[in-house]
This record gives C-alpha cells, structure tokens and sequence, in this order.
C-alpha cells in the first residue's frame, strides 16, 4: 500500500506542479522530503495502529492515569489501575512480565518427576494466587495439560482481571477451573472451606507477592496450603538489600546483589505503583520454605543493557520434605557417610535434620534435590570462584588403560578426579562399582558432569547424543527447563541457565580447552589442511592414516608459530591445562616441540581415528561420530547406563581432593585414580601433597589394590613421597619412548601405580 501512495503522490505532483512555487531547488527537494517521510510515518501508524494503540494506552493507564484516593481498598485501588487495560493486559505485559514461563517449566517438569516416581498423586491441585487473565493457567497447557489437576483455582483481588479470566477458561471448556475474586490470604472455595489446607501440589505466583498489602499472611497461607511433597513457583521483581541476603547462606544466588543505584531506583519507581520490593518479603519467603531452585536475572526492557530490572524465578517446597531427603544423602547399603565436609557441616550445625519445623533455620537447598549425586559446597571460597569455567569440556586420559588395571568389582568403592567426567562414566558403565567418589576444585567441571548424569537419566539417546556427540542442540534451553531441571542441584541448573549458549555451535569449543581447538581449527583452514584432516579422520587402514599425517599434516603443524605458541605458559594453561610445575617437569627432560612431538607422532599408527580414536577425532573434528566416540555416548552404553542403576553410584564433591578425603571413614576406598593433579604440586613446598598421600594411606582397605596416576615427566618428584609414607611399591604401567604410545591419548610422558603391603 505504501509504495502505491508514494506513486500516487509523485504523478499528482507531475500534474499540479505542485512545487513549482519556489524556483530554490533545496526548498523543493526539503518540501518533497517532508511530504513523502509525513505520508511514510502516517501509513505506518495506520498499518500498525492496533501495536501502537495497546502501547499508547499501556503507558497511559501504568504511568498516567490518576488512580484516586483509595484509601486502604486495595481492591479498589486495583480495579482502577487494570479496568481500563484488562483486555489488552496480556498482549502488553511479555516483554514487562519476563520468566513467567521460565518459572512454569520448572514446575511442570518437577511434577512430572515427583508423579513418575510416586512422590505425588496422579491429579494434583493447583492455586494459581494472583492469577489476572489466566493467563498461567492457558500457557501451562503446553507444558502440563490442565486436565491431569484435578482442580484448579485461580485467586485474583481485581474483577476486571477475573472476568477476562472466566471467559478465556469457558472458551476452553475447563471445568475444572475455577476463578475466585478474594483475598489471596483469606480466600475460601464454596464447598471446600477447610478441605484445601495441606492438599495443594502447586502454588504459583506470579508477579503478584511485592503488590499485596498483606505480604506475610499469604506467605503464611501458602504454607498452610502445601502439601508435604508440594511445590512453590514465584516469579517476581525484586531488589536487593545494602548486605547478602540470609538465603545465600544455604542455597546459589548468582547475581542477587544490585548495586546502589539499581536497589533505589527500581525500589523508589515501583513504589509509584503501590509494588513493594522490600527485600524483606523475598527474605520471609525463602525462610519459610525449601529452596529447590533459584535464578536472578535482569530485565533489559526496551533499552539492551540500560535498563537492567532484576527479578527472579524461585521453586521451593515445604520444609517437612527435608525429613524424607534427607534420608538419601546418606547411602544405607554401605558404610559410605558421604556428608562432604561442607554438606553436613552447613546444614546439620545450624539446623536439626531430625526436628525440622517452620520456624527452623533454613538447611542447604541440596537437601530438596529429586538427585543426590551433588554434595553441598560453598562457591563463595576463591579456590571455587577463580574458576569461571570449565577447562576440560572432554577428558583427557584413555579409560580403557586404567580399565586393565583396576579390575573393577561390584563392590569396589572408587575416588576420582572429576575432570570432564568421561572416564568416570566409562568406570561406571564397565565395572558398576558401588561408589564413584567424583572430586574437583572447579565447581565447574562438576556442573558439566552433573548435566551428563541428568541427561542420561532424562533424555532419550537422540536427543543425549545431540549434546554431547555433535556437541550441538539448538534448543538446550528448553531441554534445560522442560526436562533436565528436576535432575539438577540448583547451583548446576542456575550454570546451564546463564550458559545455555554453549550447546548453539559447537560445544567442545567452549570451555579454556576450547581455546585449544579453536587454534587448531585456525591452524587447519590457514594451512588448507581440511580435506587431508576428512581424509585422515576417515581412513579405514593404519597405513593410509599414517600416510596422511606423515606426507600432509605433520609437515603443516609442526612449525616454527607452533614452538613459539607451546613455550607460551598462559597459552598452556588457559588453552590446554597445563600449570607452570608441571610444564616445568617435562622441561626438565624435552622442549616442547620435542614433547609434542613424541605425543602425536605414534598416534596415527596406534589406531584408526574412525573407529577407535575418539581422543583426537574430536580435537580434529568439533564432534564425534557414532563410530568413534566414549562408551557412554553409544546407545548401548547410553542405555545399560540408565537403566542398570549404575548412575546411583556417584557422588560429586567440590572440594580439594585433600578435604574430600578428610571427610571419607577410614578403610574405605578400594580404587584411587588422580590423573596428571600430583604435577601440579611445587617441589618446593608440597605440604598439602604430604597430607593428601597420608589420608590416602589411611582411607583405603585392606582389599585396596593401588592408587594410579599419569605424569608429564617420566620420573615424577613426588614418587618418593609415597616411599615415606608407606607405599612399599612404585610400579612404572607405562614410560612413553619417542615412537611408542602408551595409550590412545599419549600425552603423557608415564603412567604409575603405587601399592601398600
């Protein structure tokens, strides 16, 4: 249409000459400017008038309107600011109101579990306090059909709101909806006064607790309500108070304090507006309840990243659920007391798990998990916060060596480094032992294998290989909320949350060691060596892979930029994880090149990078294929994983390996593997190593049958602390010669064993 009346104002022009009045051509030109842009910006206001008028009259009711004098009528005082804007409510509040649906996801998905596994009834009741339009009734539709509550009742203050409400649910043919026009803290259903109080699956509100007058009762009522295996979901504003919030002593809260300006401002506008941010209310909230968990966001309303209001989407549940939880973090079928030094000492020390009522100290949001893989820790101590992500997004240690020999039993008891958490699984999967006791520093490198433990346990195989065998999903966040959240702590969930970019491209490019393959990916396309790299990487014979690397890729990548990038220790750590001391033990015995060099040149001839190699497939190729990948990446790893019970032999603690086996009984441990950790050590001053191989003599049985490590020096310094402390033999499994690979990977210079009478 618009291009017609250009046309049509162009030829009357022709006609009428209508800008021949002035013979100054700037004044014609300035006059044809203005008529043709006044004729663009009135069409386009008559095209898209219905979206300017919602959000003319969206700023005028929120903003300008006069409300009145009210006085203490809340509800009048509502129905005022809404009468004016009730149809037009919800095409106007998307951008305003985030995280609705956030928070919906995430009660879907927990019901979803509790009623698979039987913690809940089949047909819950849900109160959706605040409710408006209804328009949380009809949006959780697609992620839990209302017809599996059996009734659902939707409290608002405002008629107008409840009218819209009412029309929308008979247009749907709910009948087991109803909307109630009262007070959220003293509401009552005809016919069912008392009959609600402690029957209630799932309370829900949204963007309603800072505008009730009455804050605290309907906290209260709330509480009354939920039943023992019942669920809250709340999104809302909020601002921070001067100091942390009590909440962040037991459960995650990234990103909850705001700074001056924010807290003030945001407090002082929505005061405006008779909504109350007081950060006391969000305090009561969690004090009353169980976190399950927490997010704090930001929303850049209308203007990206200056206007930052925050809010937040919580999910908690009664207190009372602690008393059957917190029966599952200690294992009963064996002597593991598995309370990781931090878990226990948090929640038990300030609150008594026997004896929980309302009114106690809130314990660790880990005691509410559906999952108790993860052990509590405190992100909070720099050894954790100087992590912002994970290194490793792959392990680095072939699996299947450590496999011949640790001769995995049933009811073996296991210690290891968490790292990516592949060989972990590949232990879980060939030898299912009893325990794995997965340890890192990183909080990290635990949140990555946590999400592969919820992904086996929730996913099916596509969608699992998705993941973590292209290494790309497009829609992780959907997955994040609709299926793996129940699976999750709430300090993973709120990670992946605030990195669900990582799955878009490709995600073993992402992490320090993703830094790595970048370079290598560069290196590669400047050296036109991407058809010799599909051609290596497919290759069915030794001979022909080995002639590829000898006669195309080798020649390209060892060169002279490549010395100068491997004597560069930022570039070794941040890109391959490896610290100064043990860069500084293999350079004791090679440069780099030279290392380098003995670790790549036997792998071509070892095996084939299509059927075996899955190491160096990936650094190769961002991804593994189905052929060439970890164990529990193949559907038949993938399934005997979740189906045999193996998974519930993990346990993750984020904690130096010295304080995880501080908190482990003694005679405990039967199968130690620490990877390459013991070079990191300083020569120098190793008091903590000295203290970590004593625990380990203390903590292993007497059914032990040795602790293993690699190394990149092939007569590590710290070998002779094991003599002093009792370890009687030293056995080198493997010494890596230039030429021979000691394994798959074979970045390691030695691989040792060592063993006690």
């Amino acid at each position: 249409m618009i291009p017609l009346i250009l046309i049509s104002i162009y030829i009357i022009q022709l006609q009428t000459k209508l800008f021949d009045v002035s013979s100054d051509p700037t004044v014609q030109s300035l006059a044809l400017y203005i008529l043709y842009g006044s004729v663009s910006v009135a069409m386009l206001c008559i095209l898209a008038w219905d979206k300017i008028y919602l959000s003319l009259k969206f700023m005028y009711s929120c903003f300008f309107k006069p409300l009145g004098n009210h006085g203490n009528d809340q509800q009048s005082r509502l129905e005022a600011f809404y009468q004016d804007q009730a149809k037009i409510y919800d095409n106007t509040r998307g951008a305003l109101l985030r995280g609705r649906k956030t928070m919906l996801k995430m009660c879907a998905a927990q019901l979803r579990e509790q009623i698979s596994t039987g913690a809940m009834g089949r047909n819950p009741i849900w109160v959706d306090l605040g409710g408006g339009t209804g328009w949380n009734i009809e949006t959780m539709n697609e992620y839990f059909p209302i017809d599996r509550f059996s009734k659902i009742i939707l409290v608002d203050l405002t008629p107008s709101l409840c009218n819209i409400a009412r029309e929308r649910f008979e247009k749907k043919g709910w009948k087991n909806v109803t909307v109630l026009c009262q007070d959220a803290s003293t509401f009552l259903v005809p016919g069912l006064e008392d009959a609600l109080e402690g029957r209630v699956g799932l309370v829900t509100v949204s963007y309603a607790l800072s505008m009730m007058d009455h804050y605290f009762p309907v906290v209260d009522r709330i509480q009354s309500l939920l039943s023992q295996e019942g669920i809250v979901g709340v999104v809302d504003f909020y601002v921070s108070g001067r100091s942390s919030a009590p909440a962040e002593k037991w459960s995650p809260q990234k990103d909850r304090q705001c700074n001056w300006f924010t807290r003030h401002f945001w407090y002082m506008w929505f005061e405006l507006d008779h909504i109350n941010l007081n950060p006391g209310r969000r305090d009561y909230l969690e004090y009353k309840f169980g976190t399950i968990k927490s997010l704090n966001r930001r929303n850049h309303f209308i203007i990206p990243y200056m206007i930052q209001m925050p809010y937040y989407v919580w999910m908690g549940c009664s207190k009372t659920r602690q008393n059957e939880m917190v029966n599952f973090i200690d294992v009963s079928d064996d002597t593991d007391s598995v309370t990781s030094a931090q878990s226990i000492r948090t929640s038990v020390s300030n609150s008594n798990v026997s004896n929980v009522s309302s009114s106690s100290v809130s314990p660790v949001s880990f005691t509410f998990q559906n999952k108790q893989w993860r052990l509590d820790y405190n992100p909070t101590l720099p050894c954790h916060t100087q992590f912002r992500s994970y290194i490793y997004a792959f392990t680095w240690e072939d699996p299947r060596v450590d496999l011949e020999y640790l001769n995995l039993k049933k009811d073996d008891v296991m210690f290891v480094i968490t790292s990516a958490g592949d060989n972990a699984l590949e232990y879980a999967l060939k030898g299912q032992p009893k325990r794995i006791h997965c340890v890192d520093m990183n909080p990290c490198q635990n949140h990555l294998l946590e999400l592969k433990l919820a992904g086996i346990t929730a996913l099916d195989y596509q969608e699992f290989w998705r993941m973590f065998g292209d290494g790309n999903h497009p829609h992780f966040s959907n997955l994040l909320h609709d299926i793996l959240s129940p699976h999750l702590s709430s300090y993973a969930f709120q990670y992946w949350s605030y990195h669900s970019d990582r799955f878009n491209h490709k995600f073993y490019k992402t992490g320090y060691s993703g830094l790595a393959l970048t370079i290598l990916e560069w290196l590669i396309k400047m050296q036109g060596l991407s058809k010799d790299v599909n051609a290596m990487t497919s290759a069915t014979t030794i001979e022909e892979q080995k002639s590829i690397w000898d006669t195309k890729i080798r020649p390209a990548i060892f060169s002279p930029m490549l010395q100068k990038i491997l004597h560069n220790p930022m570039f070794m750590w941040n890109a391959l994880g490896v610290p100064i001391n043990q860069m500084n033990m293999f350079l004791k015995e090679c440069t780099p090149q030279e290392y380098i060099e003995n670790t790549l040149d036997p792998i071509p001839a070892h095996s084939l990078f299509s059927q075996d190699q899955y190491f160096y497939y990936l650094c190769l190729k961002q991804q593994y294929s189905r052929n060439s990948c970890p164990s529990y990446l193949t559907r038949e790893g993938f399934n005997k994983l979740k189906t045999s019970g193996a998974l519930n032999s993990f346990k993750l603690h984020t904690e130096s390996i010295l304080d995880a086996l501080m908190s482990l009984p003694d005679n405990y441990l039967t199968k130690l593997v620490v990877m390459d950790h013991m070079d990191w050590f300083d020569p120098e001053s190793h008091d903590e190593l000295d203290d970590e191989i004593k625990a380990n003599e203390k903590n292993v049985t007497e059914r032990w049958s040795g602790l293993i490590w690699r190394s990149a020096g092939t007569k590590p310094w710290y070998n002779e602390l094991f003599l002093k402390h009792g370890f009687v033999n030293i056995e080198a499994l493997g010494i890596r010669r230039p030429g021979m690979a000691i394994d798959r990977v074979n970045m390691y210079a030695s691989f040792y064993r060592a063993t006690k009478p």
